[in-house]
């Protein structure tokens, strides 16, 4: 009877840390359950239905990314309007996405999955948007909770001595009047806590303070790229200007003028060079696209 019951018990365990792991059939099926999900945030009749079907695909995801198996899973079936970028060391991996609302203006959403040195176990961290309540945000450090929100496209991993950052490039719809890319820098703190905003930009022409990070606001009509160049370690992006004089300082009206500028990493830090000559690198810019019903920059 004893040997019975040991058995039984064994078996109880086994399947709860099978569970608990999960496995890839089961986290494919959630897969192929986000996807529909999140064509639906996207494709929406109403505002109402898209956040009703954010609310599910939040909880479905968080739930999938609860089994730890899940942290290697691609899920690569999920449509591009769900961005997953995942750092260059393999320790977290963000997806990020967007309602756009009956106003157009849009609302942005994230989850976090990442290792947690500390904790010694994987950890799920919902980002907040934010943004429309963030004053001075070029020069603000932010939690989750209080996140820029954006949809990222691109990350970026510099080995460096002094603080170990990652840069990532993305994209704010905002509204209908205005649009803006994001360079953003992301670090963990001493608890191994997620931060945002690091003061390391530089303008050594104009010797302003440094910022925490960049916000290229312009038209919405306009296209503008930013694009990180390995090579030569810089962020290449267009340079904006006001069509006429009399709208200076109001960046909602800026458009390219042609130029380019650049941030160009050194001395373990982001510099800015201005009106640079990329006649060798024009190949490698791709016009990314203005979001419109799930068209999303790459």
């Amino acid at each position: 009877m004893r040997k019975i019951l040991l058995i039984n018990i064994c078996i109880i365990l086994s399947c709860s840390s099978f569970a608990q792991k999960g496995n890839q059939k089961l986290i494919a099926e959630y897969e192929d359950t986000l996807t529909i999900i999140a064509n639906k945030i996207t494709h929406g009749a109403t505002e109402k239905e898209k956040k009703e079907a954010n609310e599910a695909f939040i909880k479905n995801l968080t739930e999938v990314l609860s089994y730890s198996k899940s942290f290697k899973f691609s899920f690569d079936k999920l449509p591009p309007t769900i961005s997953r970028i995942i750092s260059p060391k393999k320790n977290f991996r963000i997806f990020t996405w967007f309602i756009q609302k009956d106003d157009k203006s849009y609302t942005y959403y994230g989850v976090l999955h990442y290792y947690n040195k500390k904790d010694k176990r994987y950890k799920i961290i919902k980002l907040t948007d934010k943004s429309n309540h963030i004053r001075n945000a070029k020069n603000k450090e932010l939690k989750p909770e209080n996140w820029y929100g954006a949809y990222y496209y691109d990350i970026i991993y510099i080995k460096n001595k002094k603080k170990e950052f990652y840069t990532l490039l993305g994209f704010n719809g905002y509204d209908r009047y205005s649009s803006k890319k994001i360079i953003e820098i992301m670090h963990f703190n001493t608890e191994d806590e997620i931060v945002f905003g690091l003061p390391i930009f530089n303008n050594a022409a104009q010797k302003k303070e440094k910022r925490k990070r960049i916000i290229l606001e312009h038209d919405a009509k306009t296209f503008i790229n930013v694009k990180y160049d390995k090579d030569q370690r810089r962020i290449i992006f267009n340079h904006l200007s006001p069509p006429s004089k009399d709208l200076a300082g109001l960046e909602e009206y800026y458009i390219p003028d042609g130029t380019f500028d650049s941030y160009n990493y050194k001395k373990e830090e982001w510099w800015l060079m201005e009106n640079i000559d990329i006649r060798t690198e024009k190949d490698q810019i791709k016009e990314i696209k203005k979001i419109d019903k799930g068209l999303i920059p790459r």
